[in-house]
């Protein structure tokens, strides 16, 4: 994982969380136990209710916010997930990292106030 942000005031490691998050996504979802079948494939050969999961599910994206932490050197809210997970490692960058960039302006305004 990527080093510590020891300074609060710091601006927000955007090109670090997005490298770290696409990381996350790329090994978890590499296996090919992992693989997702098309729509027209399930269609075809008949689908399972894993077909319609999504990609990473909510509790799994949580665990790679967590994984951040240390970067951001702050304790991450649980609120900071969509419900539900994603589907597209895409959408899971960019809306994971929107919401962690949102708390760390929160966190940074709140020490310029000390």
């Amino acid at each position: 994982m990527a080093p510590r942000l020891t300074n609060p005031r710091a601006a927000f490691p955007r090109a670090q969380v997005e490298a770290a998050l696409r990381a996350w996504w790329n090994q978890r979802t590499s296996s090919a136990l992992a693989r997702r079948r098309s729509p027209e494939e399930c269609r075809r050969l008949g689908g399972t209710a894993a077909d319609i999961q999504p990609a990473i599910c909510s509790i799994e994206a949580a665990l790679a916010m967590l994984q951040l932490e240390p970067l951001l050197g702050f304790q991450l809210s649980k609120n900071l997930i969509l419900r539900g997970g994603y589907n597209d490692r895409e959408e899971f960058v960019r809306d994971v990292t929107s919401r962690l960039k949102t708390a760390h302006a929160k966190r940074k305004r709140a020490h310029e106030h000390e």
